[in-house]
């Protein structure tokens, strides 16, 4: 989900206004041949088809990224990825007050190409894509372990004035710099100091469901093993091993306020100490466990005939 904010208006080529989200899926392989034109619908046969929409007056196709060719060396393994996106209309209110968001995911079945993703505000169906509609690339709904990220980013590629203004320098984006207001959107910096208010997450799977299956590194992916294989790509070069220990306590302090307050934990002789079941160097965190334990399908080896020399 990304909001996107600024002046009240009709936009090119779409129902929807100022201020409004987006609810993307981006997905590779891509359409890489007559592609559709940025700011504008899609010609028949050159996009996505079956895209559900709930309500198309109030959300509807995003014509305004389509997403990006991602270039790397040797050229074979540059490759395009598309977003197949829907921009839904919101109000003021929806800055003040807490919503509901939803995501569905459901994988395909191993073999088949079905399965979709389905997005939801205040449990009203928003947007959603099939298994069937990816067919156009050969790509489909995810069925590899995913996590959830939730965190505020801001991009001058999003919502900024496009193109630049002739001779403005964007590649300036100070709030308290004058030279940097024609690169900025009208009332952005109105906007700072921000909050990103989360009251829950809560993650649900089918009962009985094989494909919806728990963990990080699955028998069908053993994501586990590839790590093994390439551990200096998660590695910088001070790192031993890929994956750090939780650090429980430890962090420079001058007062309990430091570690999270009293109910958290404790500045003892200017370290951090944390109370049973929190976590981080400050106490801010609480102490995660897998309550599903990872297999190491690795460790088995299936042998179905062992000759030994004579």
């Amino acid at each position: 989900l990304e909001a996107m904010g600024g002046e009240k208006g009709k936009l090119p080529n779409t129902p929807i206004q100022r201020p409004y989200f987006s609810s993307s899926f981006q997905v590779a392989p891509g359409v890489d041949k007559n592609r559709p034109v940025l700011m504008h619908q899609p010609k028949a046969g050159h996009w996505y088809e079956g895209l559900e929409y709930g309500d198309p007056n109030t959300t509807s196709l995003n014509p305004f990224f389509y997403g990006v060719t991602l270039v790397h060396k040797p050229r074979e393994y540059t490759y395009q990825s598309d977003a197949i996106s829907a921009n839904t209309q919101i109000d003021q209110s929806y800055f003040t007050s807490q919503n509901k968001y939803r995501v569905e995911w459901d994988p395909p079945t191993p073999g088949k190409n079905d399965g979709y993703i389905k997005w939801y505000l205040n449990d009203r169906y928003l947007f959603g894509i099939k298994g069937e509609s990816l067919n156009i690339t050969g790509s489909k709904i995810p069925d590899e372990p995913m996590y959830l990220l939730m965190n505020t980013a801001v991009a001058s590629s999003w919502g900024f004035p496009v193109p630049c203004p002739d001779g403005c320098d964007c590649s300036c984006f100070e709030c308290n710099n004058p030279d940097c207001d024609c690169a900025l959107p009208t009332g952005y910096c109105d906007n700072f100091p921000a909050n990103f208010e989360i009251d829950y997450v809560r993650v649900y799977q089918a009962v009985d469901e094989p494909k919806h299956q728990l963990g990080c590194s699955t028998e069908e992916r053993p994501s586990s093993l590839f790590i093994k294989g390439h551990e200096k790509r998660y590695m910088t070069d001070d790192d031993a091993v890929p994956l750090k220990p939780v650090k429980i306590g430890g962090a420079v302090c001058e007062s309990h306020l430091d570690c999270g307050g009293l109910a958290r934990g404790g500045c003892i002789k200017g370290f951090c100490k944390c109370h049973d079941g929190l976590a981080g160097s400050s106490c801010l965190s609480n102490f995660g466990f897998d309550d599903h334990p990872y297999q190491d399908y690795t460790k088995t080896l299936s042998v179905s005939m062992l000759s030994l020399p004579k």
